[in-house]
């Protein structure tokens, strides 16, 4: 089973048939996994380039490589790249095209990923790019919503507490919208709302959603999608250090709540820890996840 596309650069592409395609693979990949390993990636070169800090994505791929076979090249930082001699993009694209046979690759700069697309000669995946889009972590998060609850249509999800800045909950909205009757919530302060564009797209599509800077509405909704704020991203340090700790989701507030808690991980400030023990706690069960989907995605684009 192969995918509409060669890279994938952004949440917008993964529409509903394309989901069930993916979910299909991912769950042979699980039955895959208990199994031992495959061969899908025999004689590939899977390049992984992290020029952002990152830990699940990271070793997800990784993990999903060694999985199906293949084998790795990787750059981690821009310390030990040419982009720190000020290479561009685009030629560090080409290069790594003529090495490899798909090419992973996260950023910070948003937009850096339809860069590197438009030169790469290989498969293309992006594994984020600045506060723009995660297609990959979308994509898990929807599994997960999948094998938790059994659809993706007709929920309301609370997203908190950083919609501007959150690639996370940008890519999870996209996706969303294009599934019947879910409505969302975002969760934040006045000057974290989500970003105009999100808005209007959600305006074109017909989804229900409100702004609110009130947490304890979040429990009431059938997923409260909570991620951390973007520190790297804030211009002016001391508003991070006004908000870090305004949204913090405590164990209290989760007493005799249906409601699912996600996190796409790191946790800082805005899950206390003993809100791990609670049933309503599914984050780690979220970031498990990340691996089957990123096989599926590796076997079917490689």
């Amino acid at each position: 089973m192969s995918l509409p596309f060669k890279h994938l650069t952004s949440a917008t592409q993964l529409t509903p048939e394309v989901i069930e395609n993916i979910f299909s693979v991912a769950e042979e990949m699980e039955m895959l996994s208990e199994a031992g390993r495959g061969d899908k990636l025999k004689d590939k070169v899977i390049a992984l380039l992290f020029y952002e800090p990152s830990s699940r994505t990271m070793l997800s791929f990784q993990s999903a490589v060694q999985r199906l076979g293949g084998g790795m090249i990787l750059a981690q930082g821009r310390e030990g790249s040419s982009l720190l001699k000020g290479e561009s993009i685009e030629d560090t694209i080409r290069m790594v095209s003529g090495y490899s046979d798909l090419i992973v690759m996260r950023h910070p700069e948003g937009g850096a990923a339809d860069k590197a697309a438009s030169v790469s000669t290989v498969p293309f995946v992006n594994a984020g790019d600045g506060g723009n889009q995660h297609p990959t972590q979308a994509a898990l998060d929807l599994y997960t919503l999948k094998k938790e609850i059994g659809r993706l249509d007709n929920l309301h999800i609370a997203f908190g507490c950083d919609p501007l800045h959150s690639r996370t909950i940008r890519s999870l909205a996209v996706v969303l919208s294009q599934f019947e009757g879910n409505k969302f919530t975002f969760i934040g302060p006045e000057s974290l709302k989500a970003s105009e564009d999100l808005k209007s797209l959600l305006d074109e599509k017909g989804v229900q959603f409100e702004e609110t800077d009130d947490l304890s509405k979040g429990v009431e909704a059938d997923i409260l999608y909570m991620n951390r704020l973007q520190e790297e991203r804030f211009a002016d340090r001391s508003e991070f250090e006004k908000y870090r700790k305004l949204f913090v989701l405590t164990s209290g507030m989760l007493k005799d709540k249906s409601v699912l808690v996600m996190n796409p991980l790191p946790r800082i400030d805005e899950i206390e820890e003993d809100v791990d023990s609670l049933p309503n706690a599914i984050y780690f069960k979220q970031a498990r996840n990340g691996v089957p989907i990123r096989m599926a995605l590796l076997s079917m684009m490689a």
